[in-house]
Formats: structure tokens, C-alpha cells, sequence
């Protein structure tokens, strides 16, 4: 199933709806780096922790071969800093996925925490989990691939902000990031809302 939503980050918006009864575990992947590339990755992050709507069970920090040399944990640990809330966190893949069933377990041991991170808090999952994505997705992507039924029971929506939208070429730098991984996750069954970007340094999602 797949469905694109509508309006700029009114996904986390939508969430908040959603927990109205009961808060909404949500696990969350980014590209944030430190010095930053661009502001929507901080925005993302306060977002999640400002609300209280949300229980931030993990953040995977994209982008591996990025993330060595312009860690995004400074951002990270100053956000918990603030809003006096934790949650664990890993580095995670440094390549694209060579295929789309790619487990990426080749990958070098230091950039294996953020599928090892996606899979523990979804085995530790009382509730399903939301994974909500705004990189290359190649960590949601891999961590599938290694677990499909994990993910098929514990995972109640994938919301992945990539893409360019349902016509036209999928070349947008999120895609261009991993695109098999990308590919993967939209035939994979799972829940998926699509959140394709837009503006020509795709800030906005749709």
C-alpha cells in the first residue's frame, strides 16, 4: 500500500492526530550533519521532540561516509540537552545498496549501528513502530531486507520523504542517495506513505 501525502511537513502534523489516545513510537532516520547542508533536518528533529505526542524511540543518522566526517551527533545530543529528552541513536550505512534485496551485511562494522538500531527497538516493540525517513533510506531499506517479517508485524507506517512524485523522473537527491533501496521500500508491501519533495533545493515535501 502506498499513498502519497499532501502539504509541507505536515506529516508530523498528522501523527499528532493520530495520538490523540495513546502516543505514537516513532523511530526516525535523518541526514543531519554538523556544520549542516541545510535547515530541514533541524527543524525535522525539534519537531520530534518538542512534541510530546511522539515516543522518539531511536534516530539512525544517514548517511555514514557523511556522517565521519560532519557527525550529526552534536545537534543530537544538544537537542536531548534541551528538551530533557533521550534516545538512543547510530551511524548508519556508508554505501547505496547494490541491489534491492541488498542486506549490506559486506558494509564496514562501524556503519552497521542504524539497521542494528531499527531492528532492536522493532524486536522491543510492545506497539508498532512508525519509521519516518528523510534521507536516503538505505538503513530502513537494508534493515527490511534482513527481517521482512519483523517489519511486516511490528511496523505500522513507513512515511519516506524522497522523490519527486508519481509522474515524471525520480532523479531527486534523496533518490540519487540509494536508489535501489528507494525502489526496495516502494515494492516491499509495507504501509508506505510517500512524501515526494519539491523546490529546487527540496526543502518542501509535498
Amino acid at each position: 500500500m502506498i499513498k502519497t501525502l499532501l502539504s509541507c511537513s505536515a506529516i508530523l502534523v498528522a501523527l499528532c492526530a493520530q495520538a490523540a489516545a495513546e502516543k505514537v513510537s516513532i523511530l526516525h532516520s535523518t541526514d543531519l550533519c554538523h556544520p549542516h547542508d541545510d535547515p530541514d533536518d533541524h527543524y525535522d528533529l525539534a519537531c520530534l521532540f518538542a512534541l510530546t505526542e511522539f515516543d522518539v524511540k531511536g534516530i539512525v543518522l544517514d548517511r555514514g561516509e557523511h556522517q565521519a566526517a560532519r557527525p550529526g551527533r552534536p545537534p543530537v545530543e544538544q537537542m536531548m540537552h534541551i528538551t530533557g529528552r533521550r534516545a538512543p541513536y547510530a551511524i548508519g550505512l556508508s554505501q547505496p545498496l547494490r541491489k534491492r534485496d541488498d542486506k549490506a551485511l559486506e558494509q564496514p562494522e562501524v556503519f552497521q549501528g542504524g539497521v542494528r538500531l531499527i531492528l532492536s527497538v522493532l524486536r522491543d516493540a510492545k506497539e508498532k513502530v512508525v519509521l519516518h525517513t528523510t534521507g536516503s533510506c538505505r538503513d530502513v531499506a537494508a534493515a527490511f531486507n534482513r527481517e521482512p517479517e519483523l517489519f511486516k508485524q511490528k511496523v505500522k507506517a513507513v512515511y519516506m520523504e524522497i522523490g519527486n512524485g508519481p509522474d515524471g523522473d525520480q532523479d531527486e537527491f534523496n533518490v540519487r542517495l540509494c536508489p535501489l533501496g528507494y525502489a526496495g521500500l516502494l515494492e516491499s508491501g509495507l504501509p508506505i506513505y510517500w512524501c515526494p519533495c519539491f523546490g529546487t533545493d527540496g526543502y518542501g515535501t509535498f
